[in-house]
């Protein structure tokens, strides 16, 4: 299968267009279209070749990561009425009432955008595709007349265009087949000639009508342009690595459930100083999404664009130990830092004996990601009911009063007490859930120190060795009003391994905390 790439760049690093980032495959077409008519009226090759393109579907996108300007910046302009000044330009700005307020994007120039769309072997195919190519070289603008750009286009392999995306400095767009937030108008069946019908109606907008000894000036809107709206989602990289024997038979090295904790912080301080010894001009950019914070402490890092590394106990069965032989690591589309520069600093990255500097194990990227599936991640179905492997790490403010083991008996907690503690550990748990990034509503929520499997441990375990207090930490288990995909990690503790959480199927008379229920109980007491 072939790959009909075309590379845009723009000239200021500066993109005007409103509504639309990435910009959009739509704003391409026009552009060709534009570049087409440079010269006169379209030729026959040129008018096949936009309407095979038009019908290859959504493309592909790749864009550099951007920043919009955080407040608009308002242009003004002549309001096309230079016959009211005698069309002296020296009294051009009595006219100048016209406004258009710009809210930019910027990003750096010197990376292109890339639209790639799939076509076939077929002799036809082909030629139209060459056509395309140089249509690109008369693209001289995308987006807003003052965006000012210049393409090329390129017909390269499948394989050409995976490694092409696996070193792009940017944020990667996929047509996506749910719903997402990014929706981009693409060209579709019948858009080349909806361009050429609001071409020839704005020629004829205004119509002069005589009405006695006044000339009366109509106005008609010109007709919009046919594009379809396709959603876009922007998946993260993931590798799954195995913690296996340093020696020669690279056998697993399981590692505790209960210090989860310990592990992602030995395995995230090793990547961070693989990556500032490679690249010390990056530094705080490799403080801010490995670790959460930049060099002076300050946290300035939005958690989406941080790095996740996520321990993968052993589940799926009940006799599973749920000991942890594979770690996933995940980058956001929008991480500043490149995904293979991540996956280099994980790779074959040694765990030591603290005590004795032995090497304990090695971190080697796996080829079998079987275990996701246990963990809702891939191609398989999402669920409504999760639980959390390795427990959630829930806010100060809500943690549980200690009691004092020698005074159990005079500082025992009454039905009361209790009730509250759970019900401020379930509203606790929805603002995690929030902060995750987690749309689906919770309808029900059930928390609790001890397991929710045989083989787990209760939240006391995990407390050594981390920063999180054990009267912060518990299992939850939610049930959503609708499905939902994985990798899930809720609480403070998520980028350290903590909030882990599985999909299970719904039992039947389990109990669960009803939120509403829980709340109002608490309120009126």
């Amino acid at each position: 299968m072939s790959v009909l790439v075309i590379s845009v760049r723009l000239h200021d690093g500066r993109y005007h267009g409103k509504d639309d980032w990435p910009p959009a495959p739509a704003r391409l077409f026009q552009a060709l279209v534009a570049g087409a008519g440079l010269g006169g009226p379209m030729g026959t090759d040129e008018r096949a070749a936009l309407t095979w393109l038009e019908k290859q579907g959504a493309p592909i996108i790749a864009a550099p990561c951007a920043e919009q300007a955080p407040r608009r910046v308002r242009f003004y302009m002549p309001n096309n009425d230079s016959d009211s000044i005698g069309g002296d330009p020296a009294r051009m700005a009595k006219i100048r009432t016209a406004t258009k307020d710009f809210r930019p994007y910027f990003f750096d120039p010197s990376i292109p955008f890339l639209y790639a769309w799939s076509v076939g072997q077929a002799p036809e195919d082909q030629d139209n595709a060459r056509v395309i190519c140089c249509l690109a070289e008369r693209l001289y603008q995308l987006g807003r007349g003052i965006d000012m750009a210049w393409a090329w286009c390129e017909v390269l392999e499948d394989s050409q265009l995976v490694d092409r995306l696996a070193v792009y400095s940017g944020q990667v767009f996929r047509p996506a087949a749910g719903g997402s937030d990014t929706r981009l108008a693409s060209p579709a069946e019948g858009s080349l000639e909806s361009l050429q019908r609001r071409y020839r109606a704005f020629t004829n907008r205004f119509q002069y009508i005589q009405e006695g000894k006044g000339v009366k000036v109509v106005f008609r809107q010109p007709p919009r342009p046919r594009f379809q709206m396709v959603a876009y989602s922007s998946p993260p990289w993931r590798q799954v690595y195995d913690l296996c024997d340093p020696t020669a038979d690279g056998s697993f090295v399981p590692w505790p459930l209960e210090r989860a904790y310990a592990l992602v912080v030995r395995l995230r301080d090793g990547a961070v100083d693989r990556l500032k010894g490679a690249m010390p001009m990056h530094s705080a950019d490799v403080e801010r999404v490995l670790v959460g914070r930049k060099p002076d402490g300050s946290n300035d890092c939005p958690p989406e664009n941080r790095v996740r590394i996520i321990p993968l106990p052993s589940i799926g069965h009940v006799h599973a130990d749920r000991q942890i032989r594979r770690v996933l690591v995940e980058v956001p589309a929008t991480c500043p830092l490149r995904a293979q520069d991540i996956h280099w600093a994980f790779s074959g990255l040694n765990l030591w004996y603290q005590e004795t500097g032995e090497i304990l194990a090695t971190l080697i990227a796996a080829d079998d990601e079987a275990m996701l599936k246990h963990y809702g991640i891939l191609d398989e179905p999402a669920s409504q009911v999760w639980r959390t492997v390795t427990p959630t790490a829930l806010p100060e403010s809500v943690r549980r009063r200690r009691i004092d083991p020698a005074r159990r008996w005079e500082e025992a907690k009454d039905g009361t007490e209790r009730t509250q503690e759970l019900a401020r550990a379930a509203g606790a748990v929805c603002q995690a859930l929030r902060h995750a990034g987690v749309r689906a509503k919770p309808v029900a929520i059930r928390v609790q120190r001890e397991p929710f499997e045989a083989n787990g441990a209760r939240v006391e375990a995990f407390a050594s060795g981390s920063r999180f207090s054990s009267h912060r930490l518990w299992h939850v288990e939610i049930q959503f009003d609708k499905q939902v995909e994985g990798p899930l990690a809720i609480g403070d503790g998520r980028f350290c391994g903590l909030g882990l959480m599985a999909p299970v199927l719904r039992e039947s008379g389990a109990t669960c905390i009803e939120i509403d229920r829980l709340r109002n109980e608490a309120s009126t007491r």
